[in-house]
């Protein structure tokens, strides 16, 4: 794999754009409402200040993305909640941390001492494209919005922070000032790894900066391609279900390449007031359960929530509208069309560390 996928994004007339309830500071604030279907080049993954990556990072950023030697117990990786199984997310509804067992839907938390997150786990497929919202172009890689609430900004700081939290990687054993000089030591005291991080990065230590800056350029390789509608291949009902998604307001958040507007949303989900992001509708179709506390099991239950949605809670929402069961079955026949590209699925065999593969035991 090399550090730039593409992927071709045709066009689609879209209707509206998202308005953010936040402070615009932290916000995006160039969001392209196209007038016409988009052509030209597909969106290009964009590199950090320091570049494309090499093929050594973004294989040494595979391996530790897999591998549990980051976690404070050692028995859980970022693909832990984050696999190739599950579209690059975990299927739950809220995601098991350190302690659980398991993987996946079937992962279960520990009886003892319980680590669960309050957010689902969001897929990282597609998520070196967070904040394009035009065909050609996207955020400098800096800036690039992350998590349901956009707390943090860019891949390299997004990577950092599921090992520095409690109940994701990083749990009781260490604190979050002590866990990453305890995870360098770790991996300082494994010859293949010390030999990786030389050819991914030379003389620079093996430090916090390289580790996410290597998980990051991996992350940046999993980009999602060839889909019917990237290839403009829609059925007749796929067709019918492209034209409901504008009729019924859907691009009020849901719009541009990546079918969606990167802000920030009031959507009143489980009583939340503050605004949570308009995920991308990329592989929607494989990365239930849904909303940001995954409180809605499948898109039968979206469509459904949007059908008695508040819409006083959002400007974005004065257009959405509920769909019929006609409607409906043409609007997911739609998402598929999104959804059935090929992606990157390769998981490591074994790890440098010769800790089992994601922490997971079977």
């Amino acid at each position: 794999m090399t550090a730039k996928r593409t992927i071709f994004l045709c066009g689609l007339l879209w209707l509206g754009c998202g308005q953010d309830l936040q402070d615009r500071d932290t916000e995006p604030t160039d969001v392209a409402t196209p007038a016409a279907p988009p052509e030209g080049p597909a969106p290009i993954v964009q590199q950090p200040a320091t570049g494309a990556a090499n093929a050594a990072a973004i294989e040494l950023g595979r391996l530790l993305f897999f591998d549990p030697v980051l976690s404070g117990d050692r028995d859980i990786s970022c693909s832990t909640c984050h696999h190739p199984a599950f579209a690059w997310g975990d299927g739950r509804r809220l995601s098991v941390g350190t302690g659980g067992t398991g993987l996946g839907p079937a992962r279960v938390a520990s009886s003892t001492s319980p680590h669960v997150t309050t957010r689902n786990s969001m897929t990282v497929l597609n998520v070196g494209l967070n904040g394009v919202t035009a065909r050609d172009r996207g955020p400098d890689p800096a800036t690039a919005p992350m998590f349901w609430d956009h707390r943090v900004r860019s891949l390299e700081t997004q990577a950092a922070q599921p090992i520095l939290a409690l109940d994701e990687m990083r749990g009781s054993r260490f604190t979050e000032d002590t866990i990453f000089p305890e995870v360098e030591g770790r991996l300082r005291a494994v010859p293949d790894y010390v030999t990786r991080f030389s050819a991914a990065f030379g003389a620079q230590p093996i430090s916090r900066d390289t580790i996410t800056r290597a998980i990051a350029s991996f992350e940046r390789t999993l980009v999602e391609r060839d889909s019917s509608f990237d290839r403009n291949a829609l059925t007749a009902q796929q067709q019918r279900g492209r034209d409901e998604f504008a009729r019924h307001g859907c691009p009020g958040c849901h719009n541009g390449p990546m079918f969606s507007d990167y802000r920030l949303h009031r959507l009143g989900v489980s009583g939340l007031t503050t605004g949570v992001r308009a995920p991308s509708l990329r592989g929607v179709t494989k990365t239930g359960p849904y909303m940001h506390d995954g409180s809605l099991p499948n898109l039968d239950a979206v469509l459904q929530f949007y059908g008695r949605v508040d819409r006083r809670l959002d400007p974005a929402l004065g257009g959405v509208r509920g769909f019929s069961p006609t409607e409906a079955a043409d609007l997911k026949a739609f998402l598929e069309a999104l959804s059935d590209g090929a992606f990157e699925t390769t998981v490591p065999s074994s790890l440098p560390s010769g800790l089992p593969v994601g922490g997971v035991t079977r």
